[in-house]
């Protein structure tokens, strides 16, 4: 039975890996201080992640990696030169451009799959299940927007991939090149308004290449000021310092404020994209929204089915994203299981406007 290393096993995304792999492969599960009792499919370690020694030991006794231990900006070069070492294929649930420019010496030396979560990861996937319909996709519409409290290693990871960036703010794309566009709109949702803007993202991209897009746009949903403020601040304390007590205090007074926003409202995760295109002489617009209530939901089934297609596949060593190897009509067909709402719709386009003949 092929072994699989889950670091960070008894966070919110790690331990949902592990129910979703447990019957089918074994896992060997670290944990810092959150200590987890053993069973027969599952096998808990200590480990301290910048112990590369110990580290390096807890790999070697795997067929393949997922990291899930805090923020990938910090320790997912580490991670990623341990496997290439031992030859054993890693998935970075978060690793985005940065980590992909940090290992490029050695992209030939084994196989990482980065930007396999909730955002990136899911949505590419919808991207190229919308696009793959068409005979012509060309154009792309996407936007997400979340109500959640986020783990303070989620903020962490959020404010430190924003440091390296994953794409151009307040851009799009349209007819080979990137246009600034500062405006914004509002939505509401789930009885909630949110404020979105453009922001052009690295996947996005790929999507825009792959399938030579005349047009595409992603919107990022606006935090609150408060929120925006302290994120802002913690960047200062970490450029200052990095790991330091100033920025852990930061990332702690975040997640209050998160929890002060949220009150007693219902979580929620929502996800939307439109493709435009044809089919033989018709032209189509279809749209695919997705919705749960937690956003580590759907980044454990990605980096779960990442890990799967990895021991399935014969690929050669590279990066990937999960978008370029999972197969999706697996993913879409498993989504009700994981208690993820999908909803498809497909609608004739006439004179610029967009006729809805129903579900898909």
């Amino acid at each position: 039975m092929k072994r699989i290393g889950v670091l960070g096993g008894t966070g919110k995304i790690g331990k949902r890996i592990i129910k979703i792999l447990k019957d089918d492969y074994f896992i060997l599960a670290s944990y810092r201080t959150n200590k987890q009792e053993s069973d027969e499919k599952c096998k808990f370690i200590q480990l301290d992640i910048s112990n590369v020694e110990r580290l390096r030991e807890f790999c070697r006794q795997c067929d393949i990696i997922i990291n899930c231990a805090g923020a990938s900006y910090i320790n997912g070069e580490t991670v990623a030169r341990i496997a290439s070492e031992l030859n054993i294929p890693l998935v970075d649930p978060s690793g985005e451009s940065f980590l992909e420019n940090r290992i490029d010496d050695i992209k030939n030396k084994n196989i990482f799959v980065l930007s396999s979560g909730y955002f990136p990861g899911m949505t590419g996937l919808l991207m190229r299940f919308l696009c793959d319909k068409f005979d012509k996709p060309k154009e792309l519409y996407g936007m997400s927007a979340t109500r959640e409290i986020p783990s303070k290693s989620a903020i962490e990871d959020f404010i430190l991939t924003n440091i390296a960036g994953f794409g151009l703010a307040l851009n799009y794309y349209e007819n080979g090149e990137f246009k600034r566009d500062e405006s914004e709109f509002i939505e509401v949702l789930k009885n909630q308004e949110y404020k979105f803007q453009n922001y052009y993202t690295v996947e996005l991209d790929r999507v825009v290449k792959k399938y030579s897009l005349e047009k595409a746009n992603w919107y990022n949903s606006e935090f609150s000021s408060n929120i925006t403020q302290k994120m802002q601040e913690a960047i200062i304390k970490f450029r200052i310092k990095e790991a330091s007590y100033e920025f852990k205090e930061i990332t702690n007074d975040i997640q209050q404020e998160f929890k002060k926003n949220i009150k007693d409202k219902e979580p929620f995760n929502y996800i939307r994209i439109c493709v435009k295109g044809t089919n033989g002489n018709t032209e189509l617009c279809r749209k695919v929204e997705i919705t749960n209530k937690y956003s580590s939901d759907i980044s454990a089934v990605i980096a779960a089915y990442t890990a799967k297609a990895i021991l399935d596949l014969s690929l050669n060593n590279g990066i990937y994203y999960a978008m370029d190897i999972i197969d999706v009509d697996t993913i879409i067909r498993d989504l009700p299981k994981f208690n993820i709402k999908l909803n498809l719709t497909e609608s004739i386009i006439e004179d610029d406007e967009c006729y809805e003949e129903g579900e898909i």
